[in-house]
């Protein structure tokens, strides 16, 4: 697949991007965030590097001063906190999602989130201080990583009210309605504790909406 064009007066450039059917879905839902140009995204994945992890691997750990953000070309994850015993799921992530530690990005600081690859995962890695120079250089990335940043702002807040004013049927059928792939991809415990419940509870819940 070749891309062309440009933003502003820049060079018109082509480029060639790699496996072409996950590659096209990823800048397709890139573009839905915000419509980056052909030469913006260029600029983009010039500066990251493609890898492949496997199902289970631990990406991002809390604690720890990440120096790395990933975007998923193809996959699925989960973020989830850990404090005394309890493992508590916060997101899930699919492709055309980020994948960081927000302290690490934001502050430079150790972050309180760990994020596990719930299935083999394709990734583009960036370092955070090339990705903000990233954004200080284009204005179409810059505007392009705040509505990334918006999405998952409206999205852990909607979750966030949805706990205090739902039932947990009502909450898991609404995840039914919004985010089926959760359904089909995560295992029941961290669906459970995504949606606030036990697992038990959960198992009751879904025989009673199927």
């Amino acid at each position: 697949m070749k891309i062309t064009g440009s933003s502003g007066d820049r060079e018109r450039i082509a480029i060639f991007v790699p496996n072409g059917r996950d590659m096209e879905e990823f800048i397709k839902k890139m573009r839905e965030a915000y419509p980056v140009s052909d030469g913006a995204l260029q600029l983009f994945l010039r500066h990251t590097e493609r890898v492949t992890l496997p199902k289970g691997h631990l990406l991002i750990r809390d604690g720890v001063v990440e120096k790395y953000s990933y975007f998923i070309v193809r996959g699925f994850a989960r973020g989830f906190l850990y404090r005394d015993g309890k493992d508590a799921t916060i997101w899930f992530a699919t492709a055309g999602m980020s994948l960081l530690s927000m302290n690490a990005y934001l502050f430079r600081s150790s972050g309180y989130e760990n994020v596990e690859l719930l299935e083999e995962c394709d990734l583009l890695k960036i370092s955070n201080e090339t990705l903000d120079g990233l954004f200080e250089k284009e204005v179409e990335l810059a505007n392009w990583g705040r509505r990334m940043s918006d999405r998952i702002i409206l999205r852990m807040e909607r979750l966030f009210v949805e706990r205090y004013f739902l039932t947990a049927a009502e909450r898991y059928r609404l995840l039914v309605e919004r985010e089926p792939e959760i359904l089909q991809k995560a295992p029941l415990r961290d669906i459970a504790s995504y949606l606030g419940i036990s697992q038990v509870s959960l198992s009751r819940i879904r025989s009673g909406v199927q």
